[in-house]
């Protein structure tokens, strides 16, 4: 009997040290689990933080193009003008429109405010994607085409950005046939304005 019970605190002891194992062994996973848990909230928060910095940067840089748009002719020659709008986008950005193809966005400025014409760019509505990671504008494009006769087409452009809020493509469409937006830009023009009035050449001139 003196023997069994001697046994006794061997065997308890052992079981305590693999209950302690046991413990340690489970809080270490819980650390583990715990520090991944974290990471992976600091990934998410991270991103958010930058998802947040890029809409942010995206509406500040679409209202400083906007208002250069709004009076174009005050921000120097045709080329400054053109050089200023280029730089609202990555190099190696695109213009793609619908009629007109796929032009670097810098030049595809000049063109649209000088060289096909001399003309402006309306805004009539503007947004934002949450994120930042697209924006849209609805605007008028009007003015005197390369031959001298008036025009007025309607448009949308939706612009793609990276985290910088730069654009990295942008384009664009007509609610019109691609023929009515070429002889707009390169014949008779437009008959009408977009609400279809007629043109009043008298006042025109």
């Amino acid at each position: 009997m003196a023997e069994g019970r001697t046994a006794t605190p061997i065997v308890a002891a052992g079981i305590c040290i693999l209950a302690l194992a046991g413990c340690s062994s489970g809080s270490a996973d819980l650390e583990e689990e715990l520090a991944q848990v974290t990471s992976e909230r600091d990934a998410l928060q991270a991103e958010l933080d930058t998802i947040d910095a890029r809409h942010d940067l995206v509406v500040e840089k679409k209202a400083e193009l906007e208002e250069i748009l709004t009076d174009h002719t005050s921000y120097g020659t045709p080329a400054q003008v053109a050089d200023l709008l280029g730089t609202f986008a990555t190099e190696d950005a695109v213009m793609d429109d619908d009629v007109y193809g796929a032009v670097d966005y810098r030049d595809a400025w000049y063109y649209t405010l000088y060289q096909d014409a001399t003309s402006e760019v309306e805004s009539i509505h503007q947004w934002v994607d949450a994120d930042g990671s697209e924006a849209g504008t609805l605007w008028i494009w009007r003015g005197t085409n390369g031959i001298g006769n008036p025009f007025e087409l309607i448009g949308i452009s939706v612009d793609s950005y990276n985290d910088e809020g730069l654009i990295t493509n942008e384009w664009v469409a007509y609610p019109y046939d691609d023929e009515y937006v070429l002889e707009a830009l390169d014949g008779a023009g437009t008959a009408t304005d977009i609400y279809g009035e007629l043109w009043d050449d008298a006042a025109e001139q």
